[in-house]
């Protein structure tokens, strides 16, 4: 697999920068920063403390960083075949991104939105302060903004407040992709406001813009020539006397789309005998299972891994150690050649329909002990960075529900309270508060009082530093009696800190603590809480797929 582009891991202590990458023209961005200094939220310096609750302080005016502006941004997707049959669409990307400051690219699952996004990123060319690609897969519009902003600045530790984000974004004309951007309408545009002068282009299954946004493209399935030479290349060989009918009418069984014509030439390769054929087109609808019947073992637990980790990605190390497979990559590699899997820069994840087909064939997950054990093992280790962390938020997050629904809460809790200091260094709030919210569910299952008190008080100073000062304000009060009656003095003293900058009681019960209009918190974190830590708008934005199994 070509290396890829995200920013990588930095030892504890590098400096921040930017180093070139494998080819020559793509570059990397460094996240440094000791794991245990204190970071900058707007405003807030905050310490994070993994054992008693966080603290935080105000900053005087003229301590906040000076952000140094990358002299040029290029972050690349990992290198992949052309897509067949898509220079008209490319044609519309390229004048949509010369016209206009916003994107949209839309197709139904398995027409190939992603794969011509990567194409375009790497084929087009780039703003005149480069080209940045995001996955927005399982991620919230603050965290993506985040991400746009370190890859434009360096500045380790620090998150802007909303209008410092858009101060220093001003006059950046960077052209940015984001693939798997399952949006709405209001968190594209918000998006796009953090950086008025990029240009955003998006890929969704589902359109989200109106015309009036911007520019909005539909893909459609494959013409007939495209479809069939798709076929050719994925047979590794001509089509067969007698196989062109087969081929036309599997085309139009798939609707054009590349992903089933995919699984239709996987399928076919694992017919070795001389009188190997296509599959037949009334069997389009049943190639998953007919796929899924010829894989090997190895192949099996890579998938049954990935299933129950329900469309999250996973890196090739994670999978080798958690299977224990010597060549979890290679496999994985070989699924995602079967539309099975989706091979991506952070790693490789179920195609979307495939978890539902596995649990089919199988409804026994993964264990979930197993998951959660080498999680808190990995995240514990010297050399695992909060950035590294932050890209395995998802699963992190995916691991810790399925303990819970699974009757292992303390798992959960374990998974949680490992990696929340990372997530709070890592400035990545969004994926910070679900993980909280997670914790604190399964600690109120556990009845484990000390992980309560800890996930109520880092959920204050969480929505503290986003600008949430009433909410913060309650759970602030409520972290204190909590640390008390713990006889934790230190926990008690850094929640009852932290609530000299939120409104105070009499203010509170008099309706006067209300939330300034930018209160210099970080760049979003938007999943607003209600006191209850556990509540539905907090961590629980539960990510549900076909057929895994669900969480509470």
């Amino acid at each position: 697999m070509e290396e890829t582009h995200q920013p990588p891991t930095a030892a504890p202590g590098s400096a921040p920068g930017v180093r070139n990458g494998s080819t020559g023209d793509d570059y990397r961005v460094d996240i440094g920063g000791d794991n245990r200094a204190p970071v900058i939220v707007g405003s807030h310096n905050l310490l994070v403390d993994a054992q008693h609750g966080s603290s935080v302080t105000l900053l005087m005016q003229g301590q906040r960083p000076e952000p140094v502006r990358r002299e040029r941004t290029v972050l690349l997707p990992r290198r992949q075949q052309e897509p067949l049959g898509r220079a008209a669409q490319l044609a519309a990307l390229a004048e949509g991104v010369r016209t206009s400051g916003l994107v949209q690219l839309y197709g139904p699952p398995g027409s190939g939105t992603s794969m011509l996004l990567r194409h375009a990123a790497r084929r087009l060319a780039p703003g005149p302060d480069g080209t940045l690609y995001l996955d927005a897969a399982n991620r919230d519009v603050a965290d993506l903004a985040q991400d746009v902003f370190e890859a434009c600045y360096d500045a380790a530790g620090y998150a802007p407040s909303n209008t410092d984000l858009r101060r220093l974004m001003d006059g950046v004309h960077l052209l940015v992709y984001v693939d798997n951007a399952e949006l709405t309408r209001e968190q594209v545009l918000a998006l796009a406001e953090t950086a008025a002068d990029a240009t955003f282009v998006f890929a969704a299954h589902r359109r989200s813009l109106l015309g009036e946004d911007g520019t909005v493209i539909e893909l459609p399935g494959l013409d007939y020539e495209a479809g069939a030479e798709l076929l050719v290349r994925e047979l590794g060989r001509p089509l067969a006397p007698g196989e062109t009918d087969t081929a036309r009418a599997l085309w139009q069984a798939a609707q054009g789309r590349p992903l089933h014509l995919l699984r239709a030439a996987g399928l076919a390769r694992f017919d070795t005998t001389a009188d190997a054929r296509l599959p037949l087109p009334g069997q389009v609808a049943e190639l998953l299972p007919l796929l899924l019947e010829r894989l090997d073992a190895p192949a099996h637990r890579v998938l049954r891994l990935l299933a129950t980790l329900d469309g999250t990605d996973l890196a090739p190390d994670h999978l080798a150690a958690i299977t224990e497979l010597p060549d979890a990559e290679g496999t994985a590699e070989r699924l995602a050649g079967l539309g099975l899997l989706t091979a991506g820069d952070d790693g490789y994840r179920c195609a979307e329909d495939t978890v539902a087909a596995v649990f089919r064939q199988d409804p026994q997950p993964f264990p979930v002990d197993r998951i959660c054990d080498h999680f808190a093992d990995w995240i514990a280790r010297a050399a695992t960075t909060a950035a590294d962390v932050a890209r395995c938020g998802a699963a992190l997050e995916r691991a810790a529900a399925l303990a819970e629904a699974t009757g292992r809460p303390e798992l959960a809790v374990r998974i949680a309270r490992a990696a929340s200091p990372a997530l709070a260094r890592s400035l990545r709030f969004g994926a910070w508060g679900r993980l909280l919210g997670r914790g604190w569910s399964a600690a109120q299952q556990a009845d484990d009082r000390p992980a309560q008190a800890y996930f109520t008080h880092e959920e204050g100073i969480r929505n503290l530093l986003t600008g949430r000062r009433v909410i913060a304000a309650m759970l602030l009060s409520q972290a204190v009696p909590l640390w008390r009656a713990l006889g934790d003095h230190h926990g008690a003293t850094a929640a009852t800190n932290a609530q000299h900058y939120t409104p105070s009681a009499d203010q509170l019960l008099n309706g006067t603590g209300t939330v300034p209009v930018d209160p210099g918190g970080a760049a979003g974190g938007h999943a607003v809480l209600p006191v209850d830590p556990g509540g539905a708008a907090g961590g629980h934005a539960r990510h549900r797929r076909g057929g895994a199994p669900q969480c509470p």
